[in-house]
């Protein structure tokens, strides 16, 4: 498949906001494909050249790409830039100033190896060979071609798919419907490779997907926690409990191959050089190969105490890392293993695996495991929870002691209880920030006034509105985050939004927001959980708690079925409403 084929398949992906449109071309993509062509295809639809947990970093941003588009179209700099002030989005420039007439392509395979290059090139002039190759590559390319190479290369696809859309399409390119979807599904939460379960599919079948097994230096999708309104409720349903504390920090996998150690954020990118006290305790740990799952915080090594959550994210920083460990330390709490030496350990119950983590970190001091006890009592996990919030923390979370690992489920085998801010027994929620209004009066100097949000129908693979924030960020919080949105902004809805509203600027769903809120309604305008016959969701008086950019995904946004639950839970009589 040349590239120019491609380009105009993702042509008509854009073209829809249909999900099933959506699945129908990207399986007859997948149909026309050589298997040399699955893996580059699946990753360049994502804007990658490799998995997500590969820092895999094309490293050209749109300034030096604005050089490399003038410097091959020999057009004015000056010109480039204002054209893309006016239309918003560097593909669509780039397709405007293209020459004309058809071009003999190169393949899918050729434009992603010399953008692997691109990626590869280091040390001196390296940003000069990139610019080069980058030049070139857009010289071989038609003005659709080279719209959509622009945006791979920055990573705005602009396409509505996620990874369900993904799965599906692989599915009914092989069988014609969605039967191979669990399987696929399977296989992806052991490898959280797409690219690698697509090329598996052709050579092997289901037979070699099942054979796609738990191992260390490619990360599991994360197991979820539930949520349930009380301790009662967790009791009544889970009985004897395994309680651990719920921490205010990152969720990290920490994964050990001989002697090479590497660390994965919750959405599984790769945070390794970020932690080097982590690799370095988890690098001496007595185990050939281990796969870890642990929440990391920074505390003060004066006082022993742990430090807020955006103190604790700031670690993300590129700049700096080594001051940061060294005056802001960062502890891990396991509180799962995976994988030892060989052995695929999920299907254990959970007691036995934390056994096997507790032996093989006792002696850390940087590496500990998270304290665990075990009840069947209502009045017993309300005094741990309880206990946990006096000391600055989430909450806890209750575990089946029995139940197994179930990499990327949300399952009640594991249930989050939290506080809020008057301590009752109730939840945040978090949402994705899909556009901004951009205020009146003082508002409009900080460039945001107020924020529409939405949450993740996982369904039909989209993000729908269920309110509108404007609360809980002073005028500098206003002010900075305008600053992180700018760098989103659309002309258009994106393909994955479904709403009713119209934000003076539309955003592509990244960020996620931790909100409280009153309680949640009924709305005949929201679209979260809206159907044919009934309305939607929205949150009475909804105020931002924290920025959840670090450690989340927008797919881990919370979720339509989630809010449909609690907005039940609320209604049962004798309970808090939940936040």
């Amino acid at each position: 498949m040349n590239f120019a084929e491609l380009a105009a398949n993702l042509d008509r992906m854009e073209a829809t906001t249909k999900r099933n449109e959506l699945v129908a071309i990207l399986s007859e993509v997948y149909a026309a494909c050589t298997p040399d062509e699955l893996r580059p295809i699946t990753y360049l639809i994502q804007g990658r050249l490799a998995p997500f947990f590969e820092p895999v970093e094309i490293g050209l941003g749109e300034r030096l790409l604005i050089n490399a588009v003038a410097a091959a179209y020999q057009v004015p700099k000056v010109e480039v830039v204002k054209l893309n002030k006016q239309v918003g989005d560097l593909g669509a420039t780039v397709q405007r100033l293209a020459p004309g007439g058809p071009r003999d392509t190169p393949d899918v395979v050729d434009v992603h190896s010399r953008l692997s290059e691109i990626a590869a090139a280091g040390g001196g002039g390296s940003q000069e060979r990139k610019l080069d190759t980058f030049i070139g590559l857009l010289n071989d390319l038609d003005a659709i071609s080279a719209k959509h190479l622009v945006r791979i290369t920055l990573g705005k696809m602009r396409l509505g798919i996620g990874d369900p859309t993904v799965l599906d399409a692989l599915s009914f390119a092989r069988k014609g419907d969605r039967t191979l979807r669990p399987v696929l599904e399977g296989a992806y939460n052991r490898t959280s490779d797409l690219g690698l379960i697509a090329r598996t599919l052709w050579d092997t079948g289901e037979a070699g997907l099942e054979a796609l097994k738990v191992r260390a230096g490619h990360p599991l999708r994360p197991q979820l926690a539930e949520r349930l309104p009380n301790p009662e409720a967790v009791i009544k349903k889970l009985g004897m409990v395994g309680v651990q504390p719920k921490y205010d920090g990152l969720r990290v996998q920490i994964h050990k191959e001989g002697q090479e150690v590497s660390i994965f954020s919750r959405n599984l990118e790769s945070m390794t050089e970020m932690f080097p006290e982590l690799v370095s305790a988890a690098a001496k740990l007595d185990v050939t190969n281990v796969i870890l799952d642990g929440e990391a915080i920074a505390y003060n090594p004066e006082s022993d105490e742990y430090v807020p959550f955006q103190e604790t994210t700031a670690r993300r920083r590129k700049e700096g890392i080594q001051e940061f460990a060294e005056s802001v330390p960062m502890r891990a709490f396991i509180f799962d293993v995976m994988f030892r030496d060989g052995t695929d350990l999920t299907p254990l119950p959970y007691e036995r695996r934390f056994e096997i983590a507790r032996e093989l970190i006792r002696d850390s001091e940087t590496l500990q495991t998270a304290p665990l006890m075990k009840t069947d009592s209502a009045d017993v996990l309300t005094r741990e929870l309880l206990d946990n919030i006096s000391r600055g923390l989430e909450g806890v979370v209750a575990k089946r002691l029995d139940s197994p690992y179930q990499a990327g489920a949300r399952n009640f085998n594991w249930v989050k209880l939290k506080r809020n801010t008057s301590g009752q027994l109730t939840d945040t929620i978090d949402v994705v920030l899909l556009g901004y209004y951009r205020g009146k009066g003082k508002r409009a100097e900080f460039g945001a006034g107020a924020l529409l949000a939405g949450v993740y129908d996982a369904d039909k693979d989209e993000f729908a509105t269920i309110t509108k924030l404007g609360t809980g960020l002073s005028d500098q919080g206003w002010r900075e985050i305008h600053g992180r949105l700018s760098s989103l902004e659309v002309a258009e809805k994106p393909a994955r939004v479904s709403s009713n509203f119209v934000p003076d600027i539309w955003l592509e769903p990244a960020i996620v927001v931790e909100v409280l809120a009153d309680e949640i309604t009924p709305s005949p305008r929201h679209t979260a959980g809206m159907t044919a016959s009934g309305p939607g969701f929205a949150l009475r008086f909804p105020r931002i708690v924290s920025m959840r950019t670090a450690d989340k995904k927008p797919e881990d946004a919370t979720s339509v079925r989630e809010i449909r639950e609690m907005y039940e839970q609320q209604r049962q009589p004798g309970r808090n409403r939940p936040r």
